[in-house]
């Protein structure tokens, strides 16, 4: 089974940093942020699917066959990237079951708003071109 069949909403790929130095340093965020989402939306751009696949290749030592198939999965509408780099909430929430089921944080869970700070986000597409 694919692990969207196992937990069919999780937030697999995201950035972090410790909220003090993400206030710390916005400007930084908030250009990182926009960089993301300007690579993602390129990525999902089909003229850009041969350059995609090489950079894949190349950056990930594979041939072109397992780098169009590992470019396929990433992009796939069900359990791909995300366009635009979004946020999911919910997955964030499934990511916080998971970790409770392992020990790792106490019941009851906190919202996932506790942990997520979508105003760097928010500035980032508005800066974004």
């Amino acid at each position: 089974a694919g692990g969207d069949e196992l937990v069919p909403v999780y937030q697999a790929t995201c950035g972090a940093a410790r909220r003090v130095w993400a206030r710390d340093h916005r400007d930084l965020v908030v250009r990182y942020i926009a960089a993301y989402v300007e690579a993602t939306r390129w990525c999902f751009e089909p003229q850009n699917r041969n350059r995609c696949v090489a950079l894949l290749a190349r950056h990930h030592t594979l041939d072109r066959t397992r780098a169009d198939k590992t470019l396929r999965a990433l992009l796939d509408p069900v359990s791909g990237l995300y366009p635009a780099a979004a946020v999911n909430l919910p997955g964030i929430e499934t990511v916080l079951a998971l970790r409770a089921e392992r020990g790792y944080l106490a019941l009851p869970l906190p919202p996932a708003e506790k942990y997520v700070d979508l105003s760097y986000y928010r500035q980032a597409l508005e800066s974004a071109p």
